[in-house]
């Protein structure tokens, strides 16, 4: 009874390694079905790319927004800030001054270049002559002033001039500018003529303060003088219009994508930009990135549990490979030699091969076929792992070159005469398995 048992068992087990084999390339083709029929199905079967549609809409439509904004298509209105700064999206206590077309000055400190940026917006055409200068406060603002002036040939000009104040020490100042207009230089020369509107006028106080931050602990580091700059009387805020909001969207942009979040919001703060075209902007900046860099990570990276192959999956892809190639090469591959080890950091292949009379190609470019078959394939599959692949001639063919034909017609019997000795061959996957668990064990530490 007992041996008729076993009698029974033991042709299940024969071609159990067959069975599996044959499951295992079932399941490959059916993941390989799967990755690529997938360019086949609609768009919007996979749910990422919703969502990265949704992220391109939204970019499109924001950088129209700033583009129209920015051209003066949209107008030179202040209405849309004096608006959002009598809700709870302004901080500031007070609405802003709403001035629509007529001429305000915006004063605010650059630290970076030590002076301040004097702007005046909304002037007509016409010659402006502008007076500023920085005094200590308590004196009188007309105390050697600096002067510049600017032809204005179109109608809402603006006007632009630089304060330095890298030379003062530290105390209390007043910046303070002022500006007239005239129709022409003459007239301008001319103290008889009278100018077109009248003197525009706004004074700014600040505290200068100098610190030295030390670099000690770089090697040719020394004391660096820092001058920072604290506005204690800016005044009431001019409403600004939509055309320097889209100008300052740009700035914006460019200094949250180069300097992050906080150099964006120094930087709009310092100029007296509203903390809700800040925050619009940065919220913006940060939907934009997310709907378009997350579905893109997940569709690279991302695997079903279905898709994931196991470490029986990936030896029988490899060696699928390298059959592949063996046909196609004109080789002849040692599989009992032959060896797949996938492990946590990198894969590990070794292929020991034979030349034939088939056989056209040396062993450096046998290695890149085999190579760029495996990695075409991992791409496929989605297995992001290192390959160490070393690819060996072994055999009484080994020496073949096929550039001069030195080696061809080496005779059988050199392998009946003297074994083949594989140790440089296992020492060499020995040393990078060795360096492998060593850099796991660092990590794990």
């Amino acid at each position: 009874m007992g041996e008729a048992i076993v009698g029974e068992e033991l042709p299940k087990e024969a071609p159990e390694p067959e069975t599996k084999s044959d499951s295992l390339l079932k399941e490959l083709n059916e993941i390989r079905r799967r990755r690529t029929d997938g360019d086949n199905r609609s768009m919007f079967a996979k749910k990422e790319n919703p969502v990265l549609v949704v992220g391109v809409v939204y970019g499109i439509l924001y950088g129209a927004l700033i583009l129209s904004m920015s051209s003066g298509m949209l107008g030179q209105s202040t209405a849309m800030d004096h608006s959002a700064s009598n809700t709870f999206l302004d901080i500031g206590e007070d609405p802003c001054n709403e001035v629509d077309d007529e001429p305000w000055i915006h004063i605010f400190p650059n630290e970076d270049a030590e002076v301040f940026s004097l702007n005046v917006y909304n002037l007509p055409a016409g010659f402006a002559e502008l007076t500023y200068n920085i005094v200590e406060e308590g004196t009188s603002s007309s105390s050697n002033p600096s002067m510049t002036t600017r032809l204005l040939e179109d109608e809402n000009n603006r006007v632009h001039a630089k304060a330095d104040y890298s030379t003062l020490e530290e105390g209390n100042y007043v910046v303070s500018l002022s500006i007239e207009m005239y129709e022409t230089k003459e007239d301008a020369e001319n103290e008889s003529v009278q100018p077109m509107m009248e003197e525009l006028k706004k004074s700014v106080d600040f505290e200068l303060d100098i610190t030295t931050k030390g670099f000690a602990f770089l090697p040719f580091g020394g004391d660096e003088t820092v001058r920072e700059v604290r506005i204690t009387d800016a005044g009431p805020r001019s409403c600004w219009s939509v055309q320097e909001l889209g100008n300052w969207g740009y700035i914006l942009l460019v200094a949250e994508l180069g300097g992050g979040r906080e150099t964006a919001m120094l930087a709009g703060g310092a100029a007296g930009i509203p903390a809700w075209w800040m925050a619009f902007n940065s919220l913006s900046l940060s939907v934009f990135s997310l709907l378009i860099a997350y579905p893109i990570m997940y569709k690279v990276y991302h695997q079903e549990a279905d898709d994931i192959l196991s470490r029986n999956h990936i030896i029988r892809l490899v060696d699928d490979i390298i059959s592949k190639c063996e046909r196609r090469l004109g080789i002849s591959i040692d599989h009992e030699l032959a060896k797949v080890e996938p492990r946590d950091l990198s894969i590990d292949i070794m292929v020991p091969y034979k030349n034939t009379e088939n056989t056209l190609s040396d062993s450096k470019t046998i290695r890149d076929e085999i190579l760029r078959e495996v990695l075409e394939e991992f791409a496929l599959f989605h297995v992001f792992k290192p390959v160490q692949l070393t690819v060996r001639s072994i055999g009484s063919n080994q020496a073949i070159d096929f550039d001069s034909g030195v080696g061809i017609g080496v005779g059988d019997r050199d392998d009946e005469e003297s074994p083949e000795n594989y140790t440089s061959f296992f020492e060499e996957l020995h040393s990078l398995s060795r360096i492998e668990d060593e850099v796991r064990d660092s990590l794990d530490l």
